[in-house]
């Protein structure tokens, strides 16, 4: 049979598949049952070779679709026939270096046949193998690129509450999974925890479904071996099930772990978990604080699992997936951790911030709230400015950490005052309270010298006086005493008046050099001036409550500021804190202090903040010295600064039209 075969020639349709069906070289290859008239379609494993004699290629209508198909990877067209017949054959396509087609001169034998195939067949097989390759190739070096992106785009973000959106979409995306959550750890890890410490509890985060949509609501859950995610917690590895619809008993077959699935989320809302990777996120001290969970990696061409029928072609999480979702998961673990670090740091330096600001209300309570309302009032204009496409400010951005940074320097814009003396800080009268009371004191002693004077000069008088002059001397004693008192207590009068810190009326810096100029005796007989030189010049200043020398000290407190916040390692982000808050006092024309800086050196924040320090300081009601003053007038007041170019006329603008100090207030 064997010799037969072998010596047999092969010539039709039918001599080639006596051929398959005898010879053994040629069991591999099977007849597909498409074959028809004309051609023969053989198949071995994904290879596929199609015989068409002249009856088909000679037909260009029936050729056509072959060559088609001809042109992928695992298609070979032969064209068969005898010599005289092939040389009609069709050589139009012959330069097409896509199409796979070739010659089989007939007759021929089983060996050539054999040749014929095994020879193309190989080369197809190749060629599919290294398209695989390519394919594989090309979808690592996706993925890995998108592992990459995935981890600079954790690293660039540092809101918590963002992050778990990242993670988990980023998570989703490399295995392709329809729908996910994210877990947080909360409590102490058994290993570390000491008596009466939180015991650990799973916090339900994020959830994101491309199938349904569903309401996430926050709930916790204790970290135990029931649950999936408890468990992936405990063993710190990641859990894999194929098909929760199809998990064996607890304890048995493809459940060691003896979950019960609970069906109830997929009856409410008509879906149906089936595939499921839970894989923890470990940080850098090799604790698990989180949990990325991965359900139903999506079936190809299949983009929504809408009807039933389209669950039962979820695909299970392969290694591939489980080893891009653990990696992933390890960079979110990273991620996390740096992520919940830079939380506590900065709500470590918020309640700095707020007690430094508590400090600086605790030695001038006559300015509380001013810190916070003049930092509302220069974010909110900052924000207003970062809106504008017009203008000055067009091109002002402000991002998150812009805001922060503002928000910083304007709470601590007076943190200097910490480095003036108190009695100089709340000084509300142009005389310190204790010298008030010294020139009380010396004036009420003045008045009891006068009534000494009287008793004295009375007693004086009767010695020399007689009897008819008596009533008259006593009288003129008593009437030169009262004229010296009233005269006294309009002066003292005149004294406690100018101690308001008001403008000085007509005349009064003349008066108070009058009274001082004025002496009594002391009580060791020594002239003593009503007033001392030191008083005097105090109840000359022409505005407000302070000398020149006390002025000064106040606004050293810029200066201090400047010092105190350089002191800070503010990092890159906040790195102009101290020079904002230390330009608050600073006008455009030069005349500001500590430095005298112009507009060209003033920060655009600085500028907003002293409009907002301004604004606050005329409008607020906590000062005992001076009354609020209504807006209205705040705003003529800055108006005129503006006008006297001290202040940013584009930043007044907008702080008036956008009405700043109501969104401040809406704010706080």
């Amino acid at each position: 049979m064997g010799a037969s075969v072998a010596s047999a020639s092969i010539e039709s349709r039918e001599h080639v598949v006596a051929a398959l069906a005898a010879d053994p070289r040629l069991t591999g290859w099977t007849v597909h049952p498409a074959s028809e008239d004309g051609y023969l379609e053989l198949a071995r494993g994904p290879v596929i070779c199609v015989l068409a004699w002249p009856a088909l290629w000679r037909d260009a209508d029936r050729l056509a679709p072959h060559l088609a198909r001809a042109r992928c990877g695992n298609y070979t067209l032969f064209l068969v026939g005898r010599a005289d017949q092939l040389a009609d054959a069709p050589a139009d396509q012959a330069g097409d270096p896509a199409l796979r087609m070739t010659v089989l001169t007939v007759p021929t034998s089983p060996a050539a046949l054999v040749i014929a195939l095994g020879a193309r067949g190989e080369s197809d097989r190749r060629s599919l193998e290294l398209a695989h390759l390519e394919l594989a190739l090309e979808q690592a070096h996706y993925e890995n690129d998108m592992l990459i992106e995935v981890g600079r785009a954790l690293s660039r973000e540092r809101d918590v509450g963002a992050l778990f959106g990242v993670i988990l979409k980023r998570a989703r995306e490399v295995t392709g999974a329809d729908a996910g959550s994210v877990y947080v750890v909360e409590g102490d890890d058994p290993d570390a925890a000491e008596a009466g410490a939180a015991p650990r509890r799973l916090r339900f985060i994020e959830s994101q479904n491309d199938s349904v949509a569903i309401e996430s609501l926050g709930f916790t859950m204790p970290v135990s071996p029931s649950s999936i995610v408890g468990a992936c917690v405990l063993a710190k590895r990641a859990i894999s099930i194929p098909d929760l619809y199809r998990l064996d008993p607890p304890g048995a077959g493809n459940n060691p772990w003896g979950f019960v699935h609970d069906r109830s989320f997929d009856q409410r809302h008509g879906y149906q978990t089936r595939s499921m990777i839970t894989v923890p996120m470990i940080s850098a001290r090799d604790q698990v604080i989180g949990v990325i969970q991965l359900i139903n990696k999506h079936p190809r061409a299949v983009s929504r699992l809408a009807a039933a029928a389209d669950f039962d072609k979820v695909l299970p999480f392969d290694d591939v997936s489980t080893e891009y979702a653990t990696s992933l998961a390890s960079q979110a673990g990273i991620a996390l951790e740096n992520a919940l670090l830079y939380d506590e740091v900065r709500t470590l330096f918020e309640g700095f911030v707020k007690a430094s600001v508590t400090a600086i209300e605790a030695r001038d309570p006559t300015t509380s709230g001013h810190s916070e309302r003049v930092a509302s009032l220069t974010v909110e204009l900052a924000q207003v400015a970062d809106r504008e496409d017009t203008g000055p400010y067009a091109d002002f951005r402000l991002s998150s950490d812009d805001r922060k940074q503002i928000e910083y320097a304007a709470l601590l814009h007076d943190f200097g005052k910490v480095g003036v003396r108190e009695p100089v800080l709340i000084k509300a009268m142009k005389l310190y309270e204790h010298d008030r009371a010294l020139v009380q004191a010396r004036f009420e002693f003045i008045r009891q010298a006068l009534e000494t004077e009287r008793l004295e000069r009375k007693l004086l008088r009767a010695v020399e006086a007689s009897r008819d002059e008596m009533t008259a001397a006593m009288m003129s004693v008593d009437g030169d005493i009262e004229a010296r008192l009233r005269e006294l207590d309009d002066m003292i009068g005149f004294v406690l008046k100018a101690n308001q810190p008001t403008v000085l009326e007509q005349g009064g810096f003349e008066r108070i050099q009058d009274i001082a100029a004025r002496t009594f005796l002391g009580p060791a007989g020594d002239a003593r001036p009503y007033l001392t030189p030191e008083e005097a010049t105090a109840l000359q200043i022409a505005r407000g409550s302070l000398t020149e020398g006390e002025r000064r000290e106040i606004e050293s407190h810029v200066v201090h500021t400047y010092k105190f916040l350089r002191t800070i390692p503010w990092g890159r982000t906040f790195r102009s804190v101290p020079e904002i808050a230390g330009a608050h006092h600073e006008k455009l024309d030069g005349t500001g202090y500590p430095h005298g800086r112009k507009a060209a050196e003033i920060p655009p924040a600085a500028r907003m903040m002293t409009i907002s320090d301004i604004f606050d300081a005329l409008t607020a009601s906590d000062r005992p010295y001076k009354k609020a003053v209504p807006v209205p007038k705040a705003l003529d007041i800055l108006a005129s600064e503006v006008k006297g170019a001290k202040l940013d006329p584009a930043l007044f603008d907008l702080f008036v039209s956008a009405r700043v100090w109501e969104r401040a207030l809406r704010r706080e």
